[in-house]
């Protein structure tokens, strides 16, 4: 069996930024209660590893950060890298909350690039995944804009509007270029600025690359949408056997052959030893005795 460990791995800069400044902050603030709003980043072991550092994750499905932030009485709230709106900082200040903020660059920016669209008069189309923290902080944060999930949301608003185009940074760059395509057509005077951060689109063009591999592991979390854009992309670009999990305890051993020759990635948001924890197993993998799959160590998780 031949392993192929396809770079780059680990987490991305804004993930590092982030869990760096929560680190820090447990540090400096030993006596007082810290809640992240949300998942700090879209991976349930960083949430189990800041907890060993006092770092309450605050996450309910379905449930919007203003209702997430009203369950926060005290202390310190950390705002997670997919970025909140502003009347999320406006409540959290009202309610005398300190404020530490892991929101990351590329969020802060394409933030940026919408509001001085919207303030030169034009018509703003979001490229995003409904329900998406990042995508929800964008269309709590600006109003008349349009969010589009697929090419037929693409609306019909005349011909005369100025309009400008962004998008989540964490979406497929094949699907971003999909409904850009469509946008453009309908609106050839479209300003598009492409905002695919530099990490998922080199993670989705390292997949789009891989020589001939027989079966693809995604080491990353179910909630992590970039994780989910390498699991599409593989399977586009024809590789037969793609399987996501979460660490090497959801490892199946069962499709492992000894002929053959097995990728191994894993999302922006992943702790780069829980993917190493993979690929070791795998290189050291014996079909005669095989051993039994270890298990994840949060203690050490953060250090990279």
């Amino acid at each position: 069996m031949e392993v192929i460990p396809i770079a780059p791995r680990g987490f991305c800069k804004g993930v590092f930024n982030a869990i760096r400044l929560a680190k820090k902050t447990a540090l400096e603030n030993p006596q007082v209660k810290i809640t992240v709003l949300g998942q700090l980043v879209h991976n349930r072991y960083v949430s189990e590893a800041l907890k060993l550092l006092n770092i309450d994750t605050l996450d309910e499905p379905h449930a919007s950060r203003i209702e997430l932030l009203s369950k926060i009485k005290d202390g310190i709230v950390i705002f997670t890298a997919h970025g909140v709106s502003s009347s999320i900082r406006e409540e959290a200040l009202r309610r005398n909350l300190k404020i530490v903020d892991a929101t990351c660059d590329d969020v802060w920016n394409t933030h940026a690039l919408i509001k001085s669209a919207q303030n030169e008069g034009q018509t703003l189309f979001y490229i995003g995944k409904a329900g998406h923290p990042e995508t929800q902080g964008i269309m709590d944060s600006f109003s008349e804009i349009y969010l589009i999930e697929r090419t037929e949301d693409v609306p019909d608003i005349g011909k005369h509007h100025k309009i400008f185009v962004t998008n989540q940074t964490t979406m497929s760059k094949n699907d971003i270029e999909h409904i850009i395509h469509a946008i453009i057509k309908q609106y050839p005077q479209a300003h598009i600025a492409n905002e695919i951060c530099a990490a998922t689109r080199l993670r989705q063009q390292a997949v789009e690359r891989i020589p001939d591999a027989d079966a693809l592991i995604v080491v990353g979390d179910p909630r992590s949408n970039n994780t989910q854009m390498l699991v599409k992309i593989a399977t586009q670009h024809g590789i037969a056997n793609v399987h996501r999990i979460e660490s090497i305890e959801q490892l199946d051993t069962a499709l492992l052959k000894k002929n053959m020759r097995i990728a191994v990635t894993s999302g922006a948001s992943t702790p780069a030893k829980l993917t190493r924890q993979v690929i070791d197993y795998l290189n050291d993998y014996d079909f005669d005795h095989p051993a039994p799959l270890p298990r994840v160590d949060i203690t050490t998780l953060l250090d990279e």
